[in-house]
């Protein structure tokens, strides 16, 4: 019987399970074969679970089983209803503890209280006192052998119900789920008391450190990690599996509770650096602003608990929360490529959470995204929630509608393990878990760690206040470490005094740290830069200003332009794109053409790439270009294949171009920290439209503008930016120039709009040819992508440089110009489209248009140079966009020094007036107010608005 069950479930398991599945309903809706069959149960049921062990099927038959409900039918004589029924029943209980066991674990340190949930109570069941003695095979769903149900019940409250509650039945990979299950008996699992020893330590430390903070600085903030503090030993055990398995490196993000204690325990900043910035001796050595203590971040050389090797970073964050997460992930992606090959085994990476920020904040359903993705996948994260039951001062009530804080997990088939922060043990079996899972299966997991907050959400606070409730258990609560030693010594044989030896040793240290620190007024250090970093050099706003050399042989631009409009004998364009855009191509590399904006731009990546750089470029249509100008990638029309041309560029060096997924926040943010890591990578974020930048903001003011000042970070991370009126409506119209260039100073990054794509192609190859890195914002174009006056030569590109102004061209006696138009990027080239017609040619010699292609740094001494060309002419500032919008009130304090210097009187304004929107709605009223304004700029002698 075996054999025959063997065969034909193997070979037809899903004709089997619906046939088995209609029996179970009624017998006699099937045939008298099958009824035959099925009728010994009892030797079925035996013969399947042989089976299971090898078919993944057999598992999926019971639970259907246990699902269908029981109808009354007459069925043979020979079936034994009771067993059958029983094991049902059985199945159904098993099913129940699996789904929903985790509702009734003890995992809260501060109550012991849980959810009424009948269906896990026997009694919901029927069970017989006679049925108690029973064997059953039905435990084998949860990985359990035959034994009497009075054990399976047993065993049961002991996996599902115990100190960690399990969620893994939402997980839909059959391998997976196995894998998981057959893990489950370890995490009660005895540790050695080597570990546990380490484990006390690791906990002492942490409140030490927060105890000398405490009584050395009173008052002050620190959002300190009492309560949490098993987050030390958890991340300790994480990382020692992880470089059990393999890992080199382990990258971390917090936000800032605890952060202090990681950046000293964790990640290995010495204790001396910490205690100097808070006694905060200033001094002239330091460059930037700096940031207040708990933003910091830090990296070293590190030692596992059993003396392993690993370099632990954590990278710097501001007190946006989860924002980091995204940061971390592209920090540990460029780690995995630039120094180990793309092996996601080498860094592993560890995100920790608050349990209201991680329900609350969108960026994190954006990153758990990212896990599979080919351009952002790292193998997988390990998400640790430091749940300690209020966010701020929100009960978790009025935080989240969902059961846990923890179901975005559920998104991505991530397991989720509730644990009781007091269990140190199970928390460290959980933890090598999550290593070993990760390392397996390259997927996210989380930990949702019960704990508490031992103070407000700053030390400051008073949260009795708004949970006194919840404060008056905090109140009566012991500190982690003495609650684990307490356990230690009753039930591990460790001796308390020796123990405490080991907390008031740590306590003395930090004593003994701080006198030294105090009597020496030691200096606080200026921030450490990546390890690749240091031949970096920091740059004032006016080196800024220095030109750059970006030129590139002639002869071998022409060879790699060939390159990029080449495709392979076997790959079939689509036959629209083969020729306009390859056969176009193929005639500018041969100089039979000019270059556009498009070809410009891939030469800049292509002769980056030759000089041994790499390019990544990510966003949600990159590959084509939201305006089809690009074509970077090409699909093949046949097989869908994708063939991207710069690949063929140069072997060693990486190549990314990603049409990322629908994110702002959490793409941007993972590009940053790839950015800061690799400083050798050309990183480029493109916006579909310039206003999809809006959903990025806490990216862009948080780290972007203000890392280097804050943090002395320097990254080269690009924004391309449309930007443009063109009768698209308030939404798609800008990108908001006004807003990056209210946040320019010190230096801090480039606003660029340019008007040819020379212009682009000198600026991108100067974010990389320099030696220091600022971020370059684009204001790039729609309309004037294929214009012939933004295009230019292979000898603009070779021999050129990037200019910050350009003067009129077309002008040779500029004594008789009356009229000097200041402007910047497409309404340039509206100008001049505008003086090329009828109605304003006797203009063409009496005004001049000044083109600013970079707005910050404003380069004041070459806007100078050339207005003193133009003696006699008045000065005008230009915009399409509303005036409280653009660059007007910007340009207009900038222009103050060149226009003393000139002895000119006045700017002068042209441009809309100011509005709530940047742009009509109306494409004809569009249009209207565009010719209106070009016919002001060219004709009026005063300000105007329209």
């Amino acid at each position: 019987m075996d054999n025959y069950f063997n065969s034909i479930y193997q070979s037809n398991s899903g004709y089997v399970d619906d046939m088995f599945a209609r029996y179970n309903a009624n017998p006699n809706s099937v045939g008298t074969e099958w009824q035959a069959f099925f009728s010994g149960f009892q030797q079925g049921f035996a013969s399947a679970s042989t089976l299971s062990q090898n078919s993944q099927h057999y598992e999926q038959l019971l639970t259907q089983l246990a699902n269908t409900p029981k109808t009354s039918t007459t069925v043979e004589t020979n079936l034994d209803t009771n067993t059958v029924d029983f094991e049902m029943r059985v199945a159904r209980f098993v099913c129940a503890w699996k789904k929903n066991g985790h509702l009734v674990a003890k995992t809260n340190p501060l109550s012991e209280e849980t959810l009424q949930t009948p269906e896990l109570e026997y009694e919901f069941y029927n069970f017989t006192q006679e049925e108690f003695k029973w064997k059953t095979k039905a435990g084998i769903l949860a990985k359990f052998p035959e034994m009497t149900l009075t054990e399976l019940i047993q065993k049961l409250k002991e996996r599902f119900g115990g100190n960690v509650g399990i969620e893994i039945e939402h997980v839909e990979c059959a391998v997976e789920k196995n894998w998981l299950y057959s893990e489950l008996e370890k995490i009660y699992a005895p540790v050695s008391k080597e570990t546990q020893k380490q484990i006390y330590s690791e906990l002492a430390q942490a409140d030490a450190l927060e105890k000398t903070l405490a009584t050395k600085y009173v008052g002050k903030k620190r959002f300190s990690i009492e309560g949490a503090d098993a987050q030390i030993p958890a991340c300790q055990s994480f990382i020692t599996e992880s470089v059990n398995l393999g890992a080199e490196e382990c990258t971390v993000a917090i936000a800032h509770r605890g952060r202090l204690n990681f950046l000293v325990h964790v990640v290995g900043k010495p204790l001396e650096k910490l205690l100097a910035e808070w006694e905060g001796y200033h001094h002239d050595g330091l460059v930037g602003d700096c940031d207040v203590k708990y933003h910091y971040g830090y990296e070293s050389e590190q030692q596992t608990r059993n003396g392993k090797p690993v370099r632990v970073s954590l990278p710097f964050n501001p007190s946006h929360l989860e924002f980091v997460g995204s940061v971390v992930l592209g920090d540990t992606r460029a780690r995995q490529q630039l120094y180990y090959g793309g092996d996601t085994n080498k860094v592993a990476c560890m995100v920790f959470h608050g349990d209201a920020a991680v329900a609350g904040q969108g960026i994190v359903y954006e990153n758990a995204q990212t896990m599979t993705l080919e351009g952002y996948k790292i193998g997988g994260s390990v998400h640790v929630v430091a749940n300690n039951q209020v966010g701020f001062t929100t009960n978790p009530s009025d935080a989240r509608s969902s059961t846990y804080c923890t179901d975005v997990a559920k998104v991505t088939n991530s397991p989720v393990f509730h644990v009781n922060a007091d269990n140190l043990d199970a928390l460290h079996n959980v933890m090598t878990l999550c290593a070993r899972y990760r390392a397996q299966f390259k997927k996210d997991i989380y930990i949702d760690l019960i704990c508490f907050r031992r103070h407000g959400h700053n030390e400051a606070d008073e949260p009795n206040f708004t949970q006194p409730g919840l404060y008056k258990l905090v109140k009566e609560k012991p500190a982690p470490y003495e609650t684990y030693m307490q356990y230690l010594v009753a039930q591990c044989g460790f001796s308390e005094d020796e123990l405490k030896e080991i907390y008031n040793k740590y306590r003395q240290d930090m004593n003994i740290v701080f006198d030294k620190v105090k009597a020496e007024k030691r200096k606080i250090e200026q921030f450490q830069q990546p390890r690749d970093a240091g031949k970096l050099t920091a740059a004032s706003q006016q080196q800024m200003l220095e030109r750059a050399d970006t030129t590139f042989p002639l002869n071998k631009l022409k060879e790699l332009a060939i390159k990029v409009s080449s495709l392979p004998t076997d790959f079939h364009a689509n036959s629209k794109l083969a020729r306009i855009i390859i056969g176009e191509r193929a005639e500018m590399a041969q100089g039979n053409k000019k270059i556009d904006w498009g070809m410009a731009e891939l030469l800049a990546y292509a002769t980056l790439l030759d000089e041994g750089f790499s390019i990544r470029l990510s966003g949600e249509d990159c590959q084509r270009g939201t305006f089809s100008h690009r074509h970077v990638t090409l699909i093949d029309a046949e097989d869908d294949h994708k063939f991207t041309s710069l690949s063929t560029i140069n072997p060693n060096c990486k190549v990314e171009v990603i049409n990322s997924f629908l994110s702002e926040e959490a793409v941007m943010g993972f590009e940053y920290g790839f950015a800061v890591r690799n400083i050798n990578c050309l990183t480029l974020w493109e916006a579909q439209f310039g206003d999809f930048a809006n959903g990025a903001q806490v990216i862009i003011d948080q780290f972007i503008i203000s890392g280097e000042t804050k943090w002395a970070q320097q990254q080269a991370l690009v924004l391309l930016l449309p930007h443009g009126l063109e009768g698209m409506g308030a939404e798609h119209s800008s990108a908001r120039l006004e807003r990056y260039l209210q946040l320019c100073a010190q230096g801090n990054m480039q606003v660029c709009y340019f008007t040819t794509g020379a212009q682009l192609y000198h600026a991108l190859r100067r974010q990389l040819r320099r030696n220091f890195r600022k971020p370059l914002v684009v204001m790039t174009p729609k309309s004037f992508l294929r214009s012939p006056r933004a295009s230019c030569t292979l000898e603009d590109l070779a021999t050129g440089t990037f200019l910050e102004i350009l003067d009129d061209e077309r002008l040779e006696k500029k004594n008789l110009v009356e009229k000097v138009l200041l402007c910047s990027g497409k309404i340039a080239l509206d100008l001049f489209d505008a003086l090329e017609k009828d109605e304003y040619k006797t203009l063409d010699s009496k005004v001049a248009i000044i083109r600013v292609e970079q707005l910050f740094p404003f380069h004041h001494d070459k806007m100078s140079d050339i207005l003193a060309q133009y003696k006699n002419a008045k000065i005008f500032w230009v915009q399409e966009e509303p005036k409280n919008m653009g660059a007007w009130f910007f340009i207009q304090d900038e222009m103050q020094t060149v226009l003393q210097k000139n002895k000119i009187k006045e700017l002068l304004y042209i441009g809309r007036s100011k509005r709530a929107t940047p742009a009509v709605g109306l494409e004809k009223l569009h249009h209207i107010e565009q010719d209106r304004l070009i016919k002001s700029a060219l004709e009026s002698n005063k300000s105007v608005e329209v």
